[in-house]
């Protein structure tokens, strides 16, 4: 009993180092160890469980609860998103569409994204992804949407996992993703596999075959790209992919959800 009590322990330590590493949800003091991140990463599909739990209810509290328009709802649910994870993903999301666009060179492209300032492409990039984001949210079933923003912030945070565990981390020096370059174990990618996949089941199963390979595809097509420009992956790259993921998931069901 003492054995499980402190498996049970350790779980939910990597847990709250997960929480508070990938998101700003406040998790109070714990013993930070940058070791414990690899398999914290077990528990990244939950994170998104929870921001996407997070913005669902904003949005069924707009939408459904006080009656407002469709749209003011999807501004809030956007902004719920973003307040919990500070915009993590979405800087990440910009800077590669900085270095990518902007570096010709693996040294010039790592250069870029590492820049704190914000570029023209990923300026323009965030607002096109937001844009997008919310005409999608308009235009998804106000009942189905909160089930769909869990769905797809977990199953678009497990791709990102696999991209540490099956490339290389392509900076040299330190850097606040650093710890990729430990790769996780398999019993790691089975957790984040099932908890990644458990709010599919609260939606239709034909959507979810229809988007599962979607995934797949976005994973081979940037892993391949980013291992020609730079040898492997980064944090903003991890980032980026996450959004590439999370903007599909919504693209497709709304697609999807018209035929089925």
């Amino acid at each position: 009993m003492s054995k499980l009590i402190e498996s049970m322990k350790q779980e939910f330590s990597l847990f709250l180092h997960a929480l508070q590493y990938y998101s700003r949800i406040p998790v109070g003091q714990i013993d930070f160890c940058e070791e414990k991140l690899t398999p914290a990463l077990r528990y990244f599909p939950l994170v998104g469980i929870i921001v996407g739990g997070l913005a669902a209810v904003v949005f069924a509290l707009f939408a459904l609860a006080l009656r407002l328009p469709q749209s003011v709802a999807a501004v809030a649910a956007l902004a719920a998103m973003i307040l919990a994870t500070g915009a993590l993903h979405e800087d990440g999301f910009a800077d590669f569409f900085d270095g990518f666009g902007g570096g010709y060179t693996k040294e010039r492209i790592l250069e870029i994204m590492k820049d704190s300032r914000s570029g023209a492409y990923g300026v323009m990039a965030l607002i096109l992804a937001f844009l997008l984001k919310f005409s999608l949210f308009v235009s998804i079933s106000s009942s189905q949407l909160p089930w769909v923003l869990v769905a797809a912030h977990s199953t678009s945070r497990f791709t990102p996992i696999l991209m540490i565990r099956n490339s290389q981390y392509a900076r040299v020096e330190n850097s606040k993703a650093g710890h990729t370059r430990r790769k996780p174990d398999t019993a790691t990618i089975v957790i984040a596999a099932v908890l990644a996949a458990v709010p599919l089941v609260f939606l239709n199963w034909k959507i979810m075959l229809a988007i599962l390979p979607i995934f797949a595809l976005i994973y081979i097509v940037l892993k391949r790209y980013i291992e020609k420009r730079i040898g492997g992956f980064t944090g903003d790259v991890l980032g980026a992919m996450q959004q590439f993921n999370e903007i599909a998931f919504y693209l497709a069901y709304a697609a999807i959800a018209v035929w089925v």
